[in-house]
């Protein structure tokens, strides 16, 4: 079949990302930009001459007959909007994480792609990082056993974010939601994806966006001057059968170190972490540790070749709309927990 032709809505950084990483897929191309800037976009494209049009806005974008589906990497609170337009528009899309400001507005798109007969996938990239596909493929072997806890650091000492990233009533939260959902998702995607029961978390207001002159900042194209979302969030989520995953993620923290990753699953024969990428397990020697092999690839790339795939009817989403959902539950249950000091039932 011919390769899927993608508009890509928004020109910031992630849809830059968005679209070197579809330059390189195979069965997907991005073949337009839009964004409410638009000179934005015609910058965004500038070093890629007569590859892609330019669309004066999301509109016109997905009344194309050009277009198939739609990428959406926009700011958090133009999800909902952006998605319900290209699904009465019949065309497919990947939205970025979050899915959405709150559960409503997520369930009201799955129900927008149900009524106009779309095909819709959540942006968890980390699900696509090749080592996590790798990791994957040795609990669905049965090799850690029945994985019951994760444990998550996902810190910056500082990097706060400059623009809409900082305004509530635009993203929704702070680093929980900007960078802790990724570790959350993919951990709960290793774990099975169990039913989530409950959670607690807090949040801390502390240091705001301080920049120390050794800092590398992340700056949004579009700005705002509103900084009113946490610094960093601890928590923990249980659910079904008693398994747990416990998080910690920060902008800014005052920790002797920057850009902690770590990820950990624990099972009842063994366990994996990702960073460095191991598997643990008990054997006639005792405790050993091995490193999976994988072939390197970049999971945006993979990503849209999945999505692809799932558009031709060749296989199930990996990160299908229904998850994105339960997701934005746990998300609204931490901040909901954080702002009234008590356990949330989600």
């Amino acid at each position: 079949m011919s390769d899927i032709r993608f508009g890509i809505i928004g020109a910031g950084n992630i849809a830059r990302e968005h679209m070197w990483a579809m330059y390189n897929a195979k069965g997907v191309k991005c073949v337009g930009v839009c964004d409410k800037v638009y000179d934005r976009a015609v910058d965004m494209v500038k070093d890629y001459p007569d590859q892609y049009r330019v669309f004066k806005d999301a509109k016109e974008m997905v009344e194309s007959p050009d277009i198939d589906a739609v990428i959406l990497a926009v700011p958090n609170y133009q999800h909902n909007p952006m998605f319900l337009l290209a699904a009465r528009n019949g065309k497919h899309i990947l939205c970025e994480k979050p899915m959405a400001m709150n559960v409503r507005q997520c369930e009201e798109m799955v129900e927008a792609a149900d009524k106009y007969g779309v095909k819709g996938q959540m942006g968890f990239c980390t699900r696509f990082m090749r080592e996590i596909e790798a990791l994957k493929d040795h609990i669905d072997a049965g090799n850690i056993g029945d994985p019951y806890f994760g444990i998550i650091d996902t810190l910056r000492s500082r990097g706060a974010p400059t623009g809409w990233f900082g305004n509530v009533e635009k993203s929704g939260g702070g680093p929980l939601i900007d960078m802790g959902v990724h570790y959350i998702d993919a951990t709960w995607y290793l774990m099975g994806c169990p039913k989530p029961v409950s959670c607690k978390a807090l949040n801390y207001h502390k240091i705001e966006n301080r920049y120390p002159k050794n800092c590398d900042i992340y700056a949004a194209y579009e700005q705002d001057t509103v900084y009113n979302v946490e610094d960093s969030s601890h928590g923990i989520i249980t659910f079904e059968n008693g398994k747990g995953i416990m998080y910690q993620a920060s902008w800014s923290i005052n920790a002797p170190w920057d850009g902690i990753q770590c990820m950990d699953v624990y099972g009842t024969k063994g366990g994996v972490r990702r960073h460095p990428l191991k598997v643990v397990r008990e054997s006639v020697s005792g405790m050993t540790e091995t490193t999976p092999s994988y072939l390197d690839k970049d999971c945006f790339t993979n990503q849209h070749e999945a999505f692809g795939r799932v558009i031709r009817g060749e296989e199930e989403s990996r990160a299908p709309l229904s998850q994105g959902v339960t997701i934005q539950r746990m998300l609204q249950g931490l901040y909901e927990s954080a702002r009234t000091g008590k356990e949330v039932t989600l």
